[in-house]
């Protein structure tokens, strides 16, 4: 009875019997196209974005979109720096009268400027391969002027340019873009005017 359940057990298992070892099954055409497909994706990975093929380049509102934050972002710091100028200046002056009046509207200017640079912000949406593709520099504005005088006609020029140059983008904008960049360029040029007299708007 031994004898024959050990030959009953051999002949079941031919291959054991020659090797010694067990028996290595044969993978299926299904198992290796999935181990290729999961090295595929395994090589993808360790490449990162590069893997996914070159960043497709923004189209012409999301440039023109672009190109009004960051002017906007330069005359955000162009106030800023005038503000500290001026603070300074009232310092010496004993924070009194003309100095003081100019301050107070270029900071009240400011505050518009980023309340449109808020506004043009919102509008931007990117998809994450493009918003990482290139991070944005913060704007460095020129050196502000000595002076109280000189530096509201410096404002008022960067506001004139800065309106001009709004206006000339206005028709390559899509419609709601548009709208608001006109907007901005009426109140930068109601700036120009306000940066004339400090004092006139309290």
């Amino acid at each position: 009875m031994l004898v024959a359940a050990i030959g009953r057990r051999a002949s079941a298992n031919p291959a054991r019997e020659r090797t010694g070892s067990p028996v290595v099954a044969q993978p299926s055409r299904r198992l290796v196209l999935a181990a290729a497909a999961a090295g595929s994706l395994t090589v993808a990975g360790c490449k990162g974005i590069t893997a996914l093929g070159p960043v497709p380049k923004p189209g012409r509102d999301v440039v023109r979109l672009e190109h009004a934050i960051d002017a906007e972002e330069l005359m955000v710091a162009r106030y800023r720096s005038a503000v500290t100028a001026l603070a300074a200046e009232m310092g010496s002056a004993g924070g009194t009268g003309k100095s003081a009046r100019a301050k107070a509207a270029v900071e009240r200017i400011l505050t518009e400027h980023e309340a449109h640079l808020a506004q043009l912000r919102s509008r931007l949406v990117l998809p994450p391969r493009l918003a990482t593709a290139k991070p944005r520099p913060s704007p460095t504005p020129p050196p502000t002027p000595s002076g109280r005088h000189a530096i509201l006609a410096s404002l008022a020029t960067a506001e004139t340019t800065a309106s001009d140059r709004l206006i000339r983008w206005l028709a390559d904008a899509p419609p709601a873009l548009a709208q608001l960049m006109a907007s901005i360029a009426a109140s930068e040029a109601a700036h120009v005017v306000l940066l004339g007299h400090p004092g006139a708007h309290r």
